[in-house]
């Protein structure tokens, strides 16, 4: 199976990581991610320091989000990712409404 690194998130208003920044792969929707960890069609990994740790899928009150901690009980790594986060980018990846 295919593994590809997030190397930086995308915050929506209200402060949930709505993209991830791919290496090789440009920014990608957190949807289509998860999509694609749940259907087993590849994986995901962060480095923390020197230790590689793998992104997994996790749902918690009925919201469905990435998380390197399945069960909960550490801290989410994810959020200690560089925020791409300009304007530009913003509207970029923003629904046309």
């Amino acid at each position: 199976m295919d593994e590809f690194e997030i190397t930086g998130i995308v915050r929506d208003k209200d402060g949930t990581i709505s993209h991830c920044g791919v290496k090789g792969y440009g920014i990608q929707n957190v949807g289509l991610m998860e999509k694609l960890i749940m259907e087993e069609a590849c994986s995901f990994f962060i480095y923390v320091g020197e230790e590689k740790r793998k992104v997994y899928v996790r749902i918690s009150n009925g919201a469905i989000f990435l998380t390197t901690d399945p069960n909960g009980y550490n801290m989410d790594n994810l959020n200690s990712l560089p925020l791409l986060d300009n304007s530009f980018l913003r509207r970029l990846i923003e629904p046309v409404r």
